[in-house]
């Protein structure tokens, strides 16, 4: 069958094209996909940053909801009209396996079961909370520990929301946003959350300085790592949650010096990612964790061009955007 795809055809450039899908094999089903969340990967994409290792053009797109049409012979595990989260696939750019498009051709495994809900599909977006999931459950926060976030955008909002669950005895937040700030003291509610403005912090603080236990880095930017850095006390965890596009340079001996645990949280360091995925589901089912709030743009894929323009630009007050197929 044929279907409507969104392609990355050069620098800040996207346009729709209709493809021929293969027919699902035995252990695979047909999507239809509802909706995909526009990853900050995928505005790195858009803007350029990734063409020396995928040149264009070429689909993509890994944070889709739809719903099983169809399943291969050995599928059992699925049922016509189920919905589900798709889990991104190794093989970017090959037809069929992304989500951004109207159908996706994905084996079973890569296909994780939703329950039925009146949540919306912009409540569902189900892999950046798995993301953040493995992140709180790697930081280990214990009874007590004093815990600090840099970088409170959309994926620090939801990793907030996790860590205002743990047993911390404080947390603070850091931004240089001040939407950014407002959004996080609304989630942190009673809980004594602090949150600072990075603009208003000195080069160095004697109060801040070296005084949280877990530090969790998502900044995604060179001034907010260095700053993740000088907060984490001697012996604490640093938590790298952020994907950095450009090298610079750090101090590996004042990591060692302070004895400081650096974690490197990114999916592809958990041999199992799919569980986070299956843990997700009943924070978000619940209401536990909330990104329906969180996603400020929605556009039929005719519209992609401006929200994807909007989202590189993060004008007209974008945070998050997905693309609706349906």
């Amino acid at each position: 069958m044929k279907t409507t795809t969104l392609w990355y055809v050069g620098k800040e450039r996207v346009e729709l094209r209709e493809v021929q899908l293969p027919e699902p094999a035995r252990n695979e089903a047909l999507v239809e996909v509802e909706a995909c969340g526009v990853c900050a990967w995928d505005l790195f994409i858009y803007g350029g940053g990734f063409q020396v290792t995928k040149p264009y053009p070429f689909y993509f797109g890994h944070e889709g909801i739809g719903r099983v049409v169809g399943t291969g012979a050995d599928v059992r595990g699925l049922r016509e009209g189920q919905r589900v989260a798709l889990r991104e696939s190794p093989e970017i750019g090959r037809v069929g396996t992304g989500h951004m498009a109207g159908h996706a051709v994905l084996p079973e495994h890569m296909l994780i079961p939703l329950p039925e809900s009146r949540l919306p599909a912009e409540g569902w977006l189900v892999e950046p909370v798995a993301c953040c999931v493995n992140a709180v459950d790697r930081a280990s926060v214990r009874s007590g520990e004093h815990v600090a976030i840099v970088g409170c955008g959309f994926m620090g909002a939801i990793l907030l929301q996790g860590l205002l669950r743990t047993p911390a005895a404080s947390l603070h937040a850091f931004d240089v946003d001040a939407a950014n700030l407002e959004r996080a003291r609304a989630l942190g509610g009673k809980s004594g959350l602090v949150a600072h403005d990075v603009r208003s912090l000195p080069a160095s603080s004697a109060e801040l300085d070296g005084s949280f236990d877990v530090v969790v880095e998502t900044a995604a930017a060179e001034s907010g790592f260095h700053l993740a850095n000088r907060l984490v006390k001697k012996g604490g965890r640093l938590v790298i949650f952020s994907w950095h596009h450009k090298a610079f340079a750090i101090d590996l001996g004042y990591w060692h010096i302070n004895g400081i645990t650096v974690l490197n949280v990114s999916p592809a360091a958990h041999p199992h990612f799919d569980d986070c995925f299956h843990q997700s589901i009943p924070l978000l089912e619940g209401g536990k964790i909330d990104v329906r709030s969180l996603v400020t743009h929605v556009a039929r894929p005719e519209g992609a061009q401006a929200l994807f323009a909007k989202g590189l630009s993060k004008s007209d007050g974008y945070l998050k955007g997905m693309i609706r197929w349906r």
